[in-house]
């Protein structure tokens, strides 16, 4: 499936769209939920760009997209390979059931936390995700340690629809679950990881193959190298946006049942019901591919400016 295709087949609502909603506290005005591709054209190029610049940059945009499909396409898989996609439609029939978006105090009795380790596992399968969508977006196939020092240097930097994938992965997985220093729960962790529970992963299984190391042991390594170099970044936007578990239960009490469990009730839910990091995930492949054409557009321009006036 295409970029434009994955993109416009998003939800405008949800449970998805609402839980990212809530984060709009901690990073306000950061996100929109984007699914028309003529849109994020328009946002690249600004509000009063003119429909023929959209169409042109859209055009060149499919043509990038055509000449290296699967670097693109790759990216988009990449972000939905560790949502727990499969439980979505059942989150939906809950939340229906009770009435409303997360509206039942009885809601959370319907999932089951996950073990801490499962959890650090997954947060850190999710951060491994980040980092080789990354790498794929700015035409890096495989990550390496110098891949990992420019991740975590754009993390300062880091635009609409990236900031509030890596809020929602700070507040959902990290904070929520394992407390404000999860960071060093998940190198823990990590360093702890039986190679047989590393490779049995399914997740990891897919991803392993873009990271550095011929074995288990050092793809490891660089995982825990990874999560430890986002740490000084993770803990400085946990302080800067005020983010504390009750905190992020008090701003989501108008949103979910929170009442009838405790935080890892809420990471369950989250996790189990919402697709947010394909969702934002998709959104940012489709907007790095925009601007990306809209550069070759340019830089035509300027080829056949030149061209002429020799």
């Amino acid at each position: 499936m295409s970029v434009v295709t994955s993109l416009e087949a998003l939800p405008t609502s949800g449970l998805t769209v609402t839980v990212l909603q809530q984060l709009d506290r901690f990073v306000p005005g950061a996100w929109t939920n984007v699914t028309r591709f003529d849109d994020v054209v328009r946002d690249v190029l600004g509000e009063d760009a003119s429909p023929g610049m959209i169409a042109a940059v859209r055009q060149k945009a499919l043509a990038l997209e055509a000449a290296n499909a699967s670097r693109w396409q790759h990216a988009v898989t990449v972000y939905s390979l560790v949502d727990t996609v499969d439980t979505v439609a059942a989150g939906a029939a809950v939340a229906s059931k009770v009435g409303s978006m997360f509206g039942s105090l009885s809601f959370l009795e319907k999932f089951t936390p996950k073990p801490e380790t499962t959890q650090a596992v997954d947060a850190g399968l999710k951060l491994v995700a980040e980092l080789v969508a990354f790498g794929l977006v700015n035409g890096v196939p495989s990550m390496s340690v110098d891949g990992v020092a420019r991740f975590t240097g754009a993390l300062a930097d880091y635009a609409r629809y990236d900031l509030i994938r890596i809020a929602a992965w700070v507040v959902f997985d990290g904070v929520v679950p394992l407390g404000p220093d999860f960071v060093g729960k998940l190198v823990g962790t990590w360093k702890g990881l039986a190679n047989d529970q590393l490779v049995s992963n399914a997740a990891f299984k897919q991803l392993s193959d873009k990271l550095p190391g011929n074995s288990a042991d050092e793809k490891k390594a660089f995982v825990v190298h990874a999560i430890d170099q986002t740490g000084d970044w993770v803990g400085r936007f946990i302080q800067e946006k005020g983010i504390t578990q009750q905190g992020v239960l008090k701003n989501l009490e108008g949103a979910m049942g929170v009442a009838a469990g405790g935080m890892d009730y809420v990471a369950a839910a989250v996790d189990a019901s919402t697709a947010y990091f394909s969702h934002t995930g998709t959104q940012t492949v489709a907007r790095a591919l925009a601007r990306q054409g809209l550069e070759q557009l340019k830089q035509d321009a300027w080829k056949e400016y030149l061209a002429r006036h020799r």
